[in-house]
């Protein structure tokens, strides 16, 4: 029994040298601040603006809601265990973290695919776009979202795989190796055939984007000027979520490959450098989107403009008002600390007439 205690408290410990959790856990942190911050201002913004409420932006913020959730429920953790060098959180929220993993994994790229699916039913049919895609449609989508991604999750829960603290990366994790079968099937429906919908997809859309840009070339009467930002803006938002499936593919592949290599081939055959490196890039990925947005997209850009003037504002106002009440109390002090000497002159000067 205490054989096994100790070799349980062992492996929450990590092994991370001591210069290279500096940088890991200064890496993790600031993924986490960015993170935190940017999908925060997504979410407000959806829900500040009324411009911003379109089906499509519905979809955004959910997907913003998936990210923000990676640093509350994986990153944190990770970044206080390699500052602490043990996973100081217990066992069953290891198990819980390490589901929450695989939880918001398959929830970013299923958001990613509808997105890329709505995406081209507007642009490609906009006349059939209403009744293609509905509110109620949309909502029906979300649920099976968070539905598909919440029961692959909680596979590990049933006894089907095992959970284990991994020390090079002072994270919680599916044992992959004593699975290998499980990571093919990860790869497959998580990443590879989404992956897949979301390039066809795409590759239509650009396909229309490009015709479109001859439709706009070819409009000069001012009459149709609507229709022609209207398909400018369509085309801009294409560009903008084509940039976030290229980047979700850029950041996560390694991840992917890696996890693949480890699962059949061990732990060992990967640098331990290299197995932070992708991990942290993985995690990255969800900062990006934020960044994407306020590079890409004028409207949302616009809304964080305003969302930060408008905080500035208030402390400044807040400043101000504390301020004014200093000054007051200041005022109010001297006056009534003046009116005390005075006070206490004409009673010495009252005394010595009487005397």
């Amino acid at each position: 029994m205490s054989q096994t205690n100790t070799s349980g408290v062992y492996d929450m410990i990590t092994s991370i040298p001591p210069i290279e959790s500096i940088f890991y856990g200064i890496a993790l942190t600031l993924l986490s601040v960015l993170t935190l911050t940017g999908n925060s201002l997504v979410c407000l913004a959806v829900w500040r603006f009324r411009n911003l409420r379109s089906l499509t932006n519905y979809l955004v913020c959910s997907l913003a809601c998936a990210d923000l959730l990676v640093p509350l429920l994986r990153v944190i953790y990770i970044m206080i265990s390699v500052f602490s060098g043990e996973w100081i959180f217990g066992e069953i929220w290891c198990s819980i973290s390490s589901m929450c993993g695989v939880l918001l994994c398959g929830a970013s790229i299923l958001h990613l695919c509808a997105i890329s699916i709505e995406r081209l039913i507007a642009i490609k049919w906009p006349l059939s776009y209403n009744n293609k895609v509905t509110p109620k449609r949309i909502i029906m989508l979300l649920i099976y979202i968070w539905l598909q991604s919440f029961l692959l999750s909680v596979f590990p829960a049933l006894g089907l795989v095992d959970h284990r603290f991994n020390k090079v990366m002072a994270e919680c994790e599916i044992h992959w190796l004593k699975h290998p079968t499980l990571v093919i099937l990860l790869i497959l429906f998580y990443f590879l055939l989404p992956v897949t919908t979301m390039l066809v997809a795409y590759a239509f859309i650009f396909k229309e984007v490009r015709r479109n840009s001859r439709r706009i070339s070819a409009i000069e009467c001012s009459g149709t000027q609507c229709s022609k930002n209207k398909l400018k803006r369509e085309m801009k938002a294409a560009k903008t979520l084509a940039v976030v499936v290229g980047v979700f593919f850029i950041t996560w592949t390694p991840y992917f490959v890696v996890t693949t290599i480890r699962a059949f081939q061990g732990d060992r055959i990967i640098p331990n450098a290299l197995q932070r490196t992708v991990i942290t890039l993985a995690y990255g990925n969800s900062c990006c989107n934020f960044v994407i947005y306020a590079l890409m997209n004028s409207q949302l850009r616009n809304a964080f403009n305003q969302i930060l003037r408008s905080c500035i504002r208030h402390k400044q106002s807040d400043f101000n008002s504390t301020q004014s009440l200093n000054m007051t109390a200041v005022v109010k002090t001297t006056k009534r600390a003046t009116f005390t000497d005075k006070a206490t002159r004409y009673h010495k000067d009252t005394s010595e007439k009487n005397c």
